[in-house]
């Protein structure tokens, strides 16, 4: 559990994540709420109700989704304390037997720090088959990546703002994440955008705020799901006989 990620060492993040309470700028406040939209939508969509469902890299969050049985796992004890099924693992190497769960919701940028080859592999073996994987990423196809040297890479390291501090994160190619989703025997089945146009005034120059009120005009107005700064996806584990 001592890397994270290429260049990312857990002591780096513990300052930051090893905490009881956390309080989120209002650029990622309204990520969650899109987020958790998402998550309200689409939860129907998992099988084998009610179940038990991995909320992997949790934070301090929990999901709430009814009547199923939540399992936090985070890299840090202090953010799960209070939690009721809580274990500290790291989401590359999941503590859990094989097809253990229904659900595997992993959200809140948690791939940023880590591998995300070795953690969706994870989740597919923790998961049963036709069960349910909804994850999120930074995606290097952002608007606001137009023009520079991370824009369309597999995997690249860039400085973000996260509560109006600098932040090194992981952004990755959507069609990479799908590669290794594939790999690993997923079928994707729904894919959103979160931060178009925040992102499109971002590179226009606009301040964080600004660009946030015109996501928050235009949001109903919807651009292509890779332009956007954060890409959601529900995708499904089917077995061999299934493809």
């Amino acid at each position: 559990m001592d890397n994270v990620a290429p260049g990312f060492r857990r002591d780096e993040l513990a300052g930051r994540y090893n905490v009881t309470s956390f309080e989120e700028d209002d650029w990622h406040a309204h990520t969650g709420r899109r987020t958790s939209k998402f998550l309200a939508e689409q939860v129907g969509q998992i099988p084998h109700s009610p179940g038990w469902v991995l909320n992997a890299g949790s934070g301090v969050y929990q999901l709430g989704l009814g009547h199923w049985n939540e399992v936090s796992v985070d890299l840090f004890d202090l953010p799960i304390s209070r939690h009721v099924f809580s274990v500290c693992a790291s989401v590359k190497q999941l503590p859990f037997h094989s097809a253990a769960f229904a659900g595997v919701i992993c959200v809140g940028e948690v791939l940023s720090y880590c591998d995300p080859a070795q953690a969706i592999s994870e989740f597919a073996r923790v998961l049963v088959p036709t069960g349910c994987l909804i994850c999120d990423f930074s995606s290097s196809r952002s608007i606001k990546y137009w023009g520079r040297l991370s824009f369309g890479r597999a995997a690249d390291i860039v400085t973000d703002v996260y509560n109006s501090s600098p932040e090194h994160i992981w952004v990755y190619d959507p069609s990479y994440i799908r590669s290794l989703l594939e790999a690993s025997g997923f079928v994707i089945r729904k894919v959103v955008g979160t931060h178009s146009w925040s992102a499109l005034a971002k590179r226009c120059g606009a301040t964080r705020s600004r660009s946030l009120v015109l996501e928050r005009w235009l949001e109903w107005v919807r651009l292509p799901s890779s332009w956007a700064d954060l890409t959601t996806i529900l995708a499904v584990r089917v077995t061999d006989e299934q493809l």
